[in-house]
């Protein structure tokens, strides 16, 4: 190559020194930590990719499919309740209908402490729990009390729960209920709506 009419020769490339195997492993992680581009002097660091993470909403509980029956939504209307919101849902299990038990265990439920006054929350927290009324599907009130058990870190409906079981012949396993929450005079009420899908159909 030519430069200003003076032949110039390419320096000769210095003769690579032989590294043994490990060396050259450590000298290819060095220059894999070392590869970043320079502008004005100084090393850009390329920017990382970001991980995709997928966010995840925080969803409330879905409504159930098919509407309260109309006694239960009149008995609402006539107590003008209102703040309606959906608990939870249920199979009913042995212990909820045993006569001798006389409760109705409540799974944990966000949507519940929500509902719930700061009063009302350290009242049930506390284990003496509030009194609540709570309507049936025929319309039908009870008087019954929300309360947690504190020794078994549950919260459940008690005092009252064994009349609303035989008036209604609630099933264990077989039939499911449904837990809403209103408010009546800001008083704490549920709607308490029962599914019965899981019982045997009886051809006659």
């Amino acid at each position: 190559m030519k430069l200003f009419g003076v032949e110039m020769e390419p320096k000769e490339k210095e003769q690579e020194t032989k590294m043994e195997p490990k060396e050259k492993e450590q000298e290819t992680k060095r220059t894999k930590k070392r590869k970043s581009a320079r502008l004005f002097g100084r090393d850009l660091v390329p920017e990382r990719k970001r991980s995709k993470i997928k966010k995840t909403r925080s969803s409330s509980p879905p409504l159930p499919p098919a509407p309260l029956p109309f006694p239960l939504l009149q008995a609402i209307h006539d107590m003008e309740g209102r703040d309606q919101v959906f608990v939870t849902t249920k199979i009913l299990e042995r212990s909820d209908t045993d006569a001798g038990q006389n409760r109705f265990f409540i799974p944990k439920s966000e949507v519940l402490w929500g509902v719930l006054t700061e009063e009302e929350r350290t009242q049930v927290e506390g284990g003496g729990g509030v009194e609540a009324m709570v309507v049936d599907p025929r319309g039908w009130k009870y008087n019954l009390r929300l309360k947690k058990w504190v020794s078994l870190n549950k919260v459940v409906l008690n005092s009252g729960w064994r009349k609303l079981v035989e008036d209604n012949e609630l099933m264990a396993e077989m039939d499911s209920v449904e837990l809403w929450s209103f408010r009546a005079d800001s008083k704490l009420c549920f709607a308490l709506n029962v599914k019965r899908d899981q019982r045997p159909v009886i051809n006659l």
